[in-house]
């Protein structure tokens, strides 16, 4: 690993939360991702941080692996934020699903809104935040998601659309 790319990340302590400042990395590559997750790991295993945030200041671009991996350790546990995203960060579809903001410049990665509702109710919930329909916070009310479903079954009877049919 070359000395450039462990120059381009730091790390500071805030309360209970190690946080990883990613200096310059704009758009990442795999090897940025690893050296990233290399020093997570790090934080939790040896340091022994139960609450790791990533500040994502001049970040223009993530990878998909970077969420995975963040969702991984959110499942075991682990308190995840990252923080100061630029707006097409907070546009990308992952992050509108399952961050929330928690002060000016602080996005927790939470899926509490969807965790006991059904995989067709969290897809329906899905659907809503990314469309806008639905608030941050907001939970699913099944009657309503019954009532919608049926709507829209209707209005694609009453447009000629025939499922299964």
């Amino acid at each position: 690993m070359s000395t450039r790319k462990k120059q381009r990340l730091s790390c500071r302590v805030d309360g209970q939360t190690a946080i990883v400042c990613l200096d310059d990395m704009e758009i990442w590559d795999g090897a940025d991702l690893a050296l990233l997750r290399d020093v997570l790991n790090r934080l939790i295993q040896q340091d022994g941080f139960r609450s790791l945030g990533v500040d994502l200041t001049s970040v223009k671009y993530i990878p998909s692996g970077f969420f995975g991996m963040l969702f991984e350790w959110y499942e075991s546990g682990l308190e995840i934020a990252v923080f100061r995203p630029q707006e097409n960060v907070r546009q990308m579809l992952w992050f509108r699903m399952f961050f929330a903001q928690e002060g000016l410049d602080r996005f927790v990665l939470t899926d509490a809104d969807v965790r006991n509702n059904s995989p067709s109710e969290q897809i329906e919930y899905h659907r809503r935040a990314f469309t806008g329909e639905l608030l941050v916070g907001d939970l699913l009310d099944t009657d309503d998601l019954d009532a919608d479903l049926e709507a829209d079954a209707e209005a694609d009877v009453r447009d000629g659309f025939l499922i299964g049919g």
